[in-house]
């Protein structure tokens, strides 16, 4: 009898901590979502050295709710995952002079263009050095 009610218990227990690990994976999956979705357009650039531990990665990203009112970060990071350097700023930056006047459709199309060309304009061993 009393190793009915101890096998009993213990399922019963596996149970609920089966059910609420499922429950902070699904959390937790919905975070990354959430964070990812926030994402409006990104760019990557690798650069390769000599050997696999000279290789960086440099991206950009513009985060928020609009082009026009987003955030961008510039960032470069090496083999392992380590930062090696990090800018933020308004993605309003990334608008040239001589888009300044222009409509917010030709604005958002103007950023979109420099966030794909910015690593074309902007060498990533330049900006690991900053």
């Amino acid at each position: 009898m009393k190793t009915k009610l101890f096998v009993s218990v213990l399922a019963t227990a596996a149970l609920f901590l089966s059910c609420s690990n499922d429950k902070k994976s699904v959390e937790q999956a919905q975070t990354n979502a959430h964070i990812k979705s926030d994402i409006i357009i990104e760019n990557t650039k690798i650069r390769t050295g000599i050997s696999a531990e000279d290789e960086e990665r440099s991206f950009i990203m513009v985060t928020g709710k609009s082009l026009l009112e987003g955030t961008a970060v510039v960032k470069t990071t090496n083999i392992k995952g380590e930062e090696i350097h990090c800018e933020t700023f308004p993605a309003k930056k990334l608008i040239e002079q001589e888009y300044k006047t222009a409509n917010s459709t030709l604005k958002e199309s103007h950023i979109m263009e420099n966030v794909q060309n910015y690593f074309e304009i902007h060498n990533s061993r330049d900006l690991a050095k900053s």
